[in-house]
């Protein structure tokens, strides 16, 4: 009996012992930390199968960004070009490779290389204008969405022109291309000018819900990133359908009620006044009793200081301070107004989340109208949006003007 215990024990014991089947060393392992995708041109009978007419003449150019341990330790603050990016020193390697889907590609590269494409640290996806315009949008995301190891926290932009020229980017406080864009984005926050960081979970969202949305913009100029604007994508195809500048987008972040900080300047009595807004808030309202002309109206409340002016300003004068919040609430309006003109007439596209605002508040009206909100009858384009703006002044700070 005594042996039979035993037995039974050794037994029991192996389950704690027993290794992992699936595991893969770290030393195996190609740290990916951003993504390019890019469309190329497929030469006629290179595809591998029989693919549909609007596939038949593409096919994608993917850029993976790997890091090199050994190089990022002490290597040089600034990055590099791609290519041979490990034997230069640099911490980072720019590897490209072309193929029918994202998941062939990355297959492939993993038998071109010595380390398998790992992706649980990526934090960067930069997709092509000419992908987005074409409508690829979804067809690339869905590898992403699906893939086991993605966290849903990277973020997403569409690039002007080759994504893959994001990721050769030669920035001056960060090892690595991915790093600086990751850092940039959160900073421009702070602008008002460019969107919110946007990421897989905020896309796949999106894509669900068949909503129009906007996804931040990326610049390369002389070899030097900037975050510029936004991309809109229309509710229907998916497709990016047009752009919005920095003063549109900041017109859009205070509808949505995403701006954080910004920096407004205007001329009074020929001198140049700097407002620093520090908080901004929005209320939407809507009157739906004609559902062919719905109204909307959308209060926005904003705080902030005097940052910098120019000239005898007499800031302590109460009627000075109330001419500054006046012009500043102007200045709002027509940022505001001029972003809504131009969705409005020229795409159509509900990138406000006024429809949201429809079916959350005022649900009867949307199930009337939702059908037709962006396209047919276009309830949306047909909306009236009125835009009211407050402003308080909060700090006007020291001054170095002389009192006479």
């Amino acid at each position: 009996m005594d042996k039979l215990y035993r037995s039974i024990w050794i037994f029991c014991l192996l389950f704690l012992v027993t290794g992992c089947w699936d595991q893969n060393e770290i030393e195996e392992r190609g740290f990916v930390i951003g993504a390019a995708i890019d469309m190329v041109e497929e030469e006629k009978g290179d595809s591998g199968g029989e693919m549909s007419e609007k596939e038949l003449g593409d096919k994608y150019k993917l850029t993976y960004q790997f890091v090199v341990p050994g190089n990022f330790i002490g290597g040089s603050s600034g990055g590099g070009q791609s290519g041979g990016g490990a034997s230069e020193g640099k911490p980072f390697l720019n590897l490209t490779a072309e193929g029918t889907s994202i998941h062939q590609i990355t297959r492939k590269m993993a038998a071109e290389t010595s380390r398998k494409p790992y992706l649980e640290h990526i934090n960067l996806i930069v997709l092509s204008e000419e992908l987005a315009r074409k409508g690829y949008l979804k067809d690339v995301m869905d590898f992403f969405v699906r893939d086991h190891e993605m966290r849903r926290v990277a973020k997403v932009m569409v690039a002007e022109g080759e994504a893959s020229k994001v990721l050769e980017i030669n920035p001056q406080h960060e090892k690595m291309p991915v790093l600086f864009i990751d850092s940039l984005s959160e900073n421009m926050v702070k602008h008002g000018t460019s969107l919110p960081p946007i990421n897989i979970g905020d896309v796949h969202s999106y894509l669900l819900k068949g909503n129009s949305f906007v996804i931040p913009r990326i610049v390369v100029k002389n070899n030097k990133g900037a975050i510029l604007g936004a991309t809109m994508f229309d509710s229907q195809d998916q497709k990016m359908i047009g752009t919005l500048n920095e003063s549109e987008t900041l017109g859009l972040n205070f509808i949505t009620e995403k701006v954080e900080s910004a920096v407004l300047e205007f001329l009074m009595n020929g001198q140049l006044v700097a407002f620093e807004i520090k908080d901004a808030r929005s209320k939407i309202k809507a009157d739906v009793f004609d559902k062919d002309q719905i109204k909307f109206t959308v209060k926005i409340n904003v705080d902030g200081n005097v940052g910098e002016v120019y000239g005898d300003v007499a800031l302590k004068s109460r009627s000075v301070l109330s001419e500054i919040e006046e012009k500043t609430a102007k200045e709002i309006e027509r940022i505001i107004n001029g972003v809504i003109d131009k969705v409005q007439k020229k795409y159509k596209a509900d990138v406000f989340e006024l429809g949201a605002y429809l079916k959350q508040e005022h649900y009867k009206t949307w199930k009337q109208v939702n059908k037709e909100w962006e396209k047919g009858e276009n309830y949306f384009s047909k909306s009236v949006v009125d835009v009211q703006v407050r402003v308080d002044v909060r700090q006007i700070g020291a001054s170095i003007k002389m009192v006479k």
